[in-house]
């Protein structure tokens, strides 16, 4: 039978709308029991969530795949992304029971990359990866023919894959192009595969090879099953869902349709308020009304759907998202790898991938045109310099400023640019001269170090963040490195964990590293370094905008700096010279200060309390702040400093008139005593002149008398000076000694070797006399020897005499014989003879035994005394030999001997035996002696030459002594009249001058008076164009000001805040909406603030008025309008409404600070509100989610996170992220799905599947 194999992916078993994913499970097995499949394959994604499954859940998938097995023989699951527990980590999976052993080969899991071989056709299976390149890596190792045969199954992210086939507009209802996948790993890298079959996107598709579309040739094609069934929004209007037929042999595929498929469709509100929708058209279905609805119209509506019995309605998005390009729009289908990969912008993607829509229509679902928030609020800071002219033209003015508005307008819009930067002390720099002057001469006022852009637009911080590093900050040991784009979702991410876990470490240290303060009170300045570590506590924030924030603390290499850099490049402009400078420098570039910054980016259970029982002048400065009026307190300090210095101006010009008058009584006087001082000092230079010359007459004649005695000096040293044979002779001399020194110092040497060489022939003599000695000895005892042997033959030895005695005799007599036959060989001849005749005569000595015992005791006695001759002669042996060892010894070391005692060495004993005979060393003692009698004569001689010639150099060196005190004396005399002469020139040059100085003193004097008399007239003039300027700034500073006056558009100040006061009402007319969208609790649960709003709106609609232009939160006073009943409400509603106010404000400040936030901090402000109330804030933050980037709620709240979970789900998105602190041995450690994040990352255990 021909084998056909059931190829299916993303079915996603998951809480919500499971009765739907079960109908579609068991169409799936029905559709395996009609094909007569012979093996199913699931490439992914049996499961939605990763680490938590609900049991009845599980349930459900494991009943599924009992029914699959039981309808086909083999079921191989590929492991996806929502089935593993963890990142990284490829083993642990909810689905673990299915790889026990027993029930392959019926139903196999795979987790490894691997071939295999299915039904005689080669398989290569790709599980999930987070890492791709791993995969490409093991495709490119295979052989490339086997690979050409093989089917490729796995869980892919290609790109250019479809992820969302249909973007809908929902004001339309229309379906726009689709949306791709902007990823690193392409079609072309699996191109060496057959065929390659894949899940993870939803929608059905297949990408061809680049070089085979044409042709529409499927081989190394890419197939993404998709999705049985409609599982989220994202699958609108996607009605090709199902599951795929493969032939494994001819490699065809067919798409069988579910009829389950549809979930989720649109209806025209008009429709359904006219009553023209079915009842089957939207029952059991998810619904989203399209058009251009109000308030009232989309509750209406969704009213009546549920009446229909719809299974949901879409949430209305009243406030307009800016849209940005995510991950967030894929959820959990982008890669870490290709979220690093894309890039800042969508427009750019777009452009990539050669997609023409416009923005709105990009992002799924995303309202752009209908949203009052983009009808209503600019997305550009407020410039208060715009509405200068607006309220000053709006104003009645006095006469003298009537014809002035001119230059009203601009002084006050140049006071507001200069307010802007207090940090750089602008207003002190400030000339009220410029600030009047009407050409375009904005920058002579503006700090040097500001550099203004093209527009306001330009001075925004984009505060996006990019990553975050901690060192020892608070709880945290070590260094935790976060990176946004991969540890945290975008969106929403919960930070849960028990108190003193550190859940607020990440809010801490973002605040911190910005501002240098915590936002728990209370804590000094060191007190961020962690209690453990006690140094080296950093924080680095980087956002995406280039700019990273590193501040250090008790830092061992940059101890307590703020350091700023932009795209790596230190910004050493942010550095004052103090903690305090080099802060509000950073506050300038972020545009916001930390006050401001924990009301309006961090929403904390105490900050939000804090605001909302604040007093009415602390809400009026907040709101004030937001709208940039901060700027205005500056200027009233300008305005200060102006008005002063024009009045100390004034002071000065009539201090200056008088002293002019002074001036000119004191310069007639000086006239006078110069001219009488002149005369006197012209006589003093001429006396000085005349002594100058009577000295230089003396010192002339001087010079010549003590010139002739020391030329008389000269020639008595020359006849003095000692003669050059004298000196010839005695170094002669020296040399004749030196060589004699020389001659002797060798025969002292050679002496020396001539007494060893004598030494040595002593000691020979000496030993050839004891050789003689012991020659005659030795012949003696051979005479006895002899003797010894003619008696031992004549001998019988005695029968008591045994035989072993015998033996022991002989052997004793053999010894010292030995010693004689090694001094001859006669004597060893001998003794051998004597030894063979031993023998014979023992043995005819024990015939004899048999004679008498008169005979015995005879020869015993002969043989004793034969004995004890044979022991005398061994004993005298003995010493002979001891004699001629030492003899052989002291020949040996004869040469050693005689350097010992004559103390030469014994080279120098060897050299005088080779060097010298007996009578050249006897001769060598007389040459020394010739040779020392002669050194003696030479000494003496050089002596008598030495003695003579310092005589006569004595008397030398005296007479040359005495002409060098003569010259000594003539150089002093010399230098005394010359420092006479100098000081004589010095008082003159001195005395000329004072006259020259005195002289011009003189002609400046006349010349002053005269100049004094003109700047007096010109003062007054002036003083009276200063009295003019000064009431200009004085309206600026009323302007300015704080003080509350009668009329509310009278100040500046009251004018701004009263012209967006509606702005901020409008907003938070919005968010309560957004937080009150259903509408059977709004109209049961609420009797006064949505009502009041719902009147307001059916009012508004009958009128044709702007929406909620005649809504009210606010009253100008700041609190809240009686018509919504706030003081009856309960405290947790009370709450919410507080909540919306608050979140108003950061809209307001977010769209109207030049510091842009894409951020949101919240600490435990959610937790006190009932579920209800969770979910209602939860709704906007999912809104305010599409205008910020990341929100992190630090809760302790579970509910709170269920709800987001469920939520996020039911509307097919990622729900959110949960974040787990805990105190470990080494500080706060986070962990996401049971993974730590924050550190590299530990190798991990390999796993079997």
């Amino acid at each position: 039978m021909k084998p056909r194999w059931l190829l299916m992916s993303d079915i996603h078993f998951k809480l919500y709308d499971l009765d739907r994913v079960i109908r579609t499970a068991d169409w799936i097995a029905y559709t395996a029991r009609q094909y007569d499949i012979s093996r199913a394959v699931i490439c992914g994604d049996l499961l939605t969530t990763r680490a938590s499954q609900p049991t009845h859940v599980l349930s459900a998938c494991y009943r599924f795949l009992d029914k699959l097995a039981s309808a086909v023989p083999h079921v191989n699951i590929i492991l996806g992304n929502h089935d593993l527990a963890y990142r990284h980590d490829y083993a642990t999976s909810a689905l673990e029971a299915l790889s026990i052993s027993r029930l392959a080969p019926f139903i196999t899991l795979h987790s490894e990359i691997a071939g295999h071989e299915w039904d005689g056709r080669r398989v290569f299976v790709m599980p999930f990866r987070e890492e791709q390149g791993e995969i490409v890596k093991a495709l490119r190792d295979l052989d490339s023919k086997e690979a050409a045969m093989m089917l490729g199954f796995g869980h892919l992210a290609i790109n250019r894959a479809i992820t969302q086939k249909h973007i809908t507009d929902p004001q339309t209802g229309e379906a726009g192009r689709p949306m791709r996948y902007p990823g690193l790993t392409g079609v072309g890298d699996f191109a060496p595969l057959a065929r390659t079959f894949t899940g993870h996107f939803h929608s059905y598709q297949t990408i061809l090879q680049v070089t085979k579309q044409q042709h529409r040739d499927l081989q190394g094609s890419v197939t993404y099953i998709g999705a049985p069934l409609q599982l989220t929004w994202a699958d609108l209007f996607d009605t090709q869902k199902g599951v795929v037929l493969l032939d494994p042999e001819s490699l065809e595929h067919e798409l069988v349709i579910n009829p389950h498929a549809v979930g989720y469709t649109t209806v025209e509100a008009n429709e359904v308020l006219a009553d023209r929708i079915g009842v089957k058209e939207v029952q059991d279905k998810h619904v989203m009304i399209t058009g251009k609805l109000s308030r009232h119209e989309y509750v209406s509506t969704r009213d009546r759907l549920i009446k229909l019995g719809v299974r949901s309605v879409r949430d209305w998005k009243p406030v307009a998202a800016e849209w940005q390009f995510g991950s967030m729009s894929l959820g959990n289908t982008v890669l870490p790898a290709d979220i690093q990969n894309q890039p800042d912008t969508g427009r750019k993607i777009l452009e990539e991938l050669g997609e023409g829509r416009p923005p709105d229509l990009v992002r799924p679902l995303a309202v752009a045109s209908l949203g009052l928030m983009g009808d209503g609020t600019e997305r550009k800071p407020f410039g208060l310099a715009a509405v200068v002219k607006e309220y000053v033209s709006s104003l009645g003015l006095g006469a003298s400023l009537d014809d002035r508005r001119e230059i009203l307008t601009l002084v006050g819009k140049r006071l507001l640019d200069v307010s802007k930067h207090p940090g750089d002390k602008a207003a002190s720099a400030v000339n009220y001269k410029d600030m009047l002057d009407l050409s375009p001469r904005s920058t002579l006022f503006i700090p040097s170090t500001y550099t203004p852009g093209a527009d306001m637009a330009q001075s925004i911080f984009a505060a996006y963040p990019v990553s975050i590093e901690i060192t020892n900050f608070l709880s945290v040991q070590g260094t935790l490195r976060l990176d946004f784009k991969l540890q945290f979702r975008p969106g929403i991410n919960f930070i849960v964990g028990h108190n003193g876990a550190g859940k607020s470490t990440i809010i801490e240290a973002v605040t911190w590293c910005q501002f240098g303060q915590c936002i728990r009170g209370g804590l000094g300045v060191n007190d961020a370094v962690n209690d453990v570590v006690k140094k080296n506590c950093s924080v680095r924030l980087t956002f995406a905008n280039g700019y990273t924030i590193s501040r250090y603390r008790k830092h061992k290499e940059f101890r307590n700096r703020v350091i700023v850099e932009r795209n790596g490049v230190i910004q050493t402009q942010f550095e004052g010279p103090d903690a305090k400078s080099t802060q509000a420098s950073i506050n300038n570039l972020l545009g916001v200060d930390f006050s401001t910054f924990v009301r309006t980016v961090v929403l904390g259970n105490e900050s939000a309390a804090s605001f909302l029982s604040s007093t009415q002048l602390q809400k009026r400065q907040l709101i004030e702040t937001v709208l940039g009026l901060e700027a205005l307190d500056g200027g009233v300090e300008t305005c200060k400093l102006i008005l002063n210095e024009v009045d100390k101006e004034l002071g000065d010009i009539q201090s200056q008139v008088e002293a002019k008058a002074h001036i000119i009584e004191h310069l007639t006087s000086r006239v006078k005593q110069m001219d009488e001082k002149l005369r006197y000092l012209r006589d003093e230079a001429t006396s000085f002149t005349k002594e100058m010359r009577i000295e230089q007459q003396k010192q002339a004649l001087m010079y010549k008398e003590k010139e002739l005695e020391r030329n008389k000096l000269q020639e008595e040293l020359k006849a003095l000076q000692p003669s050059p044979e004298s000196r010839g002779a005695l170094l002669g001399i020296r040399k004749d000694v030196s060589q004699a020194q020389d001659k002797v110092d060798k025969l002292g040497v050679l002496t020396r070797l001539a007494q060893a060489r004598a030494s040595i022939d002593h000691e020979r003599a000496t030993i050839e006399q004891n050789a003689k000695a012991t020659k005659r000895h030795l012949d003696h005892l051979e005479e006895n020897l002899e003797h010894l042997l003619e008696e031992n033959s004549t001998l019988e030895a005695p029968a008591s005499v045994t035989q072993g005695d015998k033996v022991k005799k002989n052997t004793e007599a053999s010894s010292g014989q030995g010693f004689l036959l090694s001094i001859t060989s006669a004597f060893h001849n001998l003794w051998a003879f004597i030894l063979q005749l031993a023998s014979p005569g023992a043995r005819s000595k024990r015939k004899m035994a048999e004679q008498p015992s008169f005979r015995a005791r005879e020869a015993l006695r002969r043989w004793g005394e034969h004995e004890r001759a044979v022991a005398g002669l061994a004993k005298r042996v003995a010493e002979t030999q001891d004699k001629v060892t030492n003899m052989i010894d002291r020949i040996a070391y004869l040469h050693r001997d005689v350097a010992n005692r004559t103390c030469i060495s014994e080279s120098d004993v060897d050299l005088a035996a080779q060097k010298f005979t007996a009578q050249e060393a006897l001769s060598i003692f007389s040459q020394l002696t010739v040779a020392a009698e002669q050194l003696r004569t030479l000494t003496k001689r050089e002596i008598d030459l030495q003695c003579a010639y310092e005589s006569q150099k004595g008397k030398w060196l005296r007479k040359q002594s005495d002409l060098e005190a003569h010259d000594k004396e003539i150089n002093m005399k010399k230098k005394r009249w010359s420092d006479v002469l100098h000081q004589l020139r010095l008082r003159l040059a001195s005395k000329n001058q004072e006259i020259a100085t005195n002289e011009g003193h003189f002609e400046a004097d006349a010349k002053s008076l005269v100049k004094y008399r003109q700047e007096a007239c010109e003062l007054n003039r002036k003083a009276e164009s200063i009295h003019s300027h000064r009431e200009i700034f004085t309206f600026w500073q009323s302007a300015f000001t704080r003080r509350q006056v009668a009329a509310p558009t009278t100040t500046f100040r009251g004018f701004v805040i009263e012209r967006h006061l509606g702005e901020l009402n409008k907003l938070l007319t919005q968010i309560l909406m957004v937080m009150y969208q259903d509408a059977r609790y709004a109209r049961t649960a609420t009797t006064g603030a949505l009502k009041a709003l719902f009147e307001a709106e059916s009012e508004d609609s009958n009128h044709d008025n702007d929406e909620g232009n005649n809504i009210s939160v606010l009253e100008p006073s700041l609190s809240i309008a009686p018509t919504l009943d706030y003081a009856k409400k309960s405290g947790g509603e009370r709450k919410r409404v507080d909540l919306a106010l608050f979140f108003a404000l950061f809209m307001m400040s977010e769209s109207r600070s030049p510091h842009r936030a894409g951020y949101m901090l919240v600490d435990e402000a959610f937790d006190s509100l009932d579920e209800a109330g969770q979910a209602s804030v939860l709704k906007w933050c999912r809104w305010s989610a599409e205008r910020l980037t990341y929100l992190f709620v630090i809760t302790h709240s579970q509910s709170l996170v269920r709800i987001a979970e469920k939520e996020g789900t039911a509307e097919g998105g990622v729900g959110a992220s949960v974040v787990t602190a805990k105190a470990g041995d080494r500080g706060t450690e986070l962990e996401v799905n049971g993974v730590r994040i924050g550190v590299p990352p530990v190798p991990r255990r390999e796993h079997k599947a």
